[in-house]
């Protein structure tokens, strides 16, 4: 089977303001990208949303917009998976014996590896962050060798509109978890509820067996 697998990340500098980053990732089998990008463009044209889908650029208007989007998601085939992390700065990648750059792609493992399947081909997406694509694509194919092949591509965020889902999603979680902020946006915290009421559970973490929507909340080692 060929599968394709969009990533993106959300705070991810170690000295940003937020003490939350959060890694996740989209799944899906190839021969359903099309459809599923198509249907996306479908919803959004029915409730005139002509933006690209961001998280920092979410619209009050656009509640009922959301809401379809949410369901068409849980509908669709696509399966979920972020890695969340609430005190990044705390030290946490040099716990394990790393700088934070290495941490960095050990994180994006942990996020893409139980989508991997030896048998099968992957195609993994990353949104365009800056000109060092070049180096995040050799670390990556570093870390993703299987029987199966792996190839991995830089595109924009507007050109998917997977990864603009996955941005939505990872957005949300690392808005519930920051400590730092006035959850003051009616139309984040409309989101996250509904998320979650979809879901069933809050956006901080899941039990591992969960494919659907999983989050895996990495923490500091008690001492």
């Amino acid at each position: 089977m060929n599968y394709k697998i969009f990533c993106d990340e959300s705070n991810h500098l170690l000295n940003d303001k937020s003490n939350v980053m959060v890694n996740g990732a989209i799944c899906i089998a190839e021969d359903k990208v099309e459809e599923i990008n198509r249907h996306i463009k479908t919803i959004k044209y029915n409730h005139s949303y002509y933006n690209e889908l961001k998280w920092t650029k979410v619209l009050a208007k656009q509640k009922e917009f959301y809401i379809e989007l949410i369901d068409y998601f849980f509908e669709s085939d696509m399966l979920f998976k972020a890695t969340f992390i609430p005190n990044k700065k705390e030290a946490l990648h040099k716990q394990y014996g790393y700088s934070f750059d290495e941490f960095y792609y050990i994180v994006y493992h942990y996020t893409i590896k139980n989508f991997i399947e030896s048998q099968n081909n992957y195609k993994i997406y990353l949104d365009y962050k800056d000109i060092n694509g070049g180096k995040r694509i050799a670390k990556m194919k570093k870390i993703f060798n299987h029987k199966g092949s792996t190839d991995i591509f830089i595109i924009q965020s507007q050109e998917s509109q997977i990864l603009q889902v996955c941005d939505l999603f990872i957005g949300a979680i690392a808005y519930k978890n920051r400590k730092d902020i006035e959850h003051i946006s009616p139309i984040k915290n409309f989101i996250i509820e509904y998320l979650e009421f979809k879901l069933g559970y809050e956006l901080i973490s899941t039990a591992p067996w969960i494919e659907k929507f999983n989050i895996f909340r990495w923490l500091l080692v008690s001492k």
